[in-house]
């Protein structure tokens, strides 16, 4: 997911570059709708952004929160939330290519994803991104940004399950942060997802308790530490 929402903040921030010389002091109205149009567009569900700062003289954009709605049919008050999106840049790079941002930083980073057999609410926001509407035209291709410090704190993830009965699940997990150096909108995606799995993993292993089990998971008893998960991945 993180691929097509980088390419499409960086293209926002270029527009309202663009559109700085007539319109100054709409400048923080012209980006927060350009993003919740494009990210409604990408993602088929509704967004909502609020508290748009852009101070392009300065390198500076911030935005207090951006909400991504459900799917129809879902219950939970969201899919994903973000608070206190913060980005360093030079006015300059903007209109580049590849877009070059010194630092994105979010501090709270809340997913919820929620499973109604057989529909998933992620997936289905998945499926509409890499959807063929979404896909780049051989004659145009996108453009590429590049970012070298991407931070993600507070990172929190809800899992739920509904099924037949009274068989389900509803797990909140506290994930902690990320940070990636030298991140790329061509790259992004597999770095965030890895390093997200890899978080997961860990946390899930920790609620397991392991007085019972002939071997500690921390590589302490006589079989050695499980290796993180990009040692499986291709």
């Amino acid at each position: 997911m993180a691929k097509p929402y980088l390419k499409i903040l960086g293209g926002a921030l270029g527009i309202t570059a663009l559109a700085l010389g007539i319109t100054w002091f709409s400048r923080n109205a012209i980006l927060e709708s350009t993003l919740e149009g494009s990210l409604k567009d990408a993602t088929g569900v509704e967004t909502q952004i609020e508290g748009v700062n852009f101070q392009p003289f300065t390198g500076d954009l911030r935005i207090e929160t951006i909400t991504l709605n459900n799917p129809e049919g879902f219950s939970s008050p969201h899919l994903l939330m973000i608070k206190d999106l913060a980005l360093k840049f030079e006015l300059s790079q903007l209109l580049a290519d590849p877009v070059v941002l010194e630092a994105l930083t979010i501090k709270d980073l809340d997913l919820k994803v929620e499973q109604q057999i057989p529909d998933n609410n992620l997936i289905q926001v998945i499926d509409k991104l890499q959807g063929p509407e979404n896909s780049p035209s051989s004659d145009q291709p996108p453009k590429v940004v590049k970012i070298g410090r991407l931070a993600l704190g507070n990172i929190k993830a809800s899992i739920k399950v509904s099924a037949l009965g009274d068989l389900g699940l509803d797990q909140e997990i506290n994930l902690g942060d990320i940070e990636l150096n030298n991140v790329s909108s061509e790259d992004a995606e597999g770095q965030i997802s890895v390093a997200i799995a890899n978080l997961l993993t860990t946390t899930l292993l920790e609620k397991i308790p392991q007085q019972d089990l002939p071997f500690q998971l921390d590589g302490k008893g006589n079989t050695p530490a499980i290796p993180p998960l990009e040692d499986f991945l291709p």
